[in-house]
């Protein structure tokens, strides 16, 4: 049976930077499938490196800045063999906190620790800021998130 992780990346003192451990708050009410781990790893982004070649699929869930309109939603898709193939990928940045999801890909791959798929669930924040709470337009993309993450555990 393939294990698949579901992590959270974010800092929840910087407003829409929480999305990923928000995320995971609300899916720890829900019963996951055998197999599932959700995993809140807020910005340790080189314990997450570690961790992450344990398991046959990861879907990260982030706040993802590229510049478009506040609370759309992306979803990205990688294999373990694109990040071997990419050295040059800890040069790319679109995340947001110090955990920086692409250094975390990029020490994964480094360390051949690299899961054989790999989903990036994030969202264009609004405001990242010193502050608690989502914003509205973030905080309206989280049912469709959860959808997205449900829909990667099939």
């Amino acid at each position: 049976m393939p294990t698949i992780l579901i992590c959270g990346l974010g800092n929840t003192l910087k407003r829409d930077d929480g999305l990923g451990p928000r995320v995971i708050t609300e899916l720890e009410k829900q019963a996951m499938p055998e197999g599932v781990c959700l995993a809140d790893f807020g910005i340790s982004g080189f314990k997450c490196s570690l961790e992450i070649g344990d398991y046959d699929k990861v879907v990260f869930i982030d706040a993802i800045q590229m510049d478009k309109k506040p609370g759309q939603v992306y979803r990205l898709y990688l294999t373990g063999k694109d990040l071997l193939q990419s050295p040059s990928l800890a040069d790319f940045n679109f995340s947001l906190h110090e955990s920086n999801l692409e250094r975390i890909m990029a020490t994964s791959a480094f360390l051949n620790m690299c899961p054989g798929e790999i989903t990036i669930i994030g969202c264009e924040p609004a405001d990242i800021t010193f502050g608690v709470g989502l914003t509205p337009e973030v905080e309206q993309s989280i049912d469709q998130i959860i959808e997205l993450v449900l829909a990667e555990l099939k």
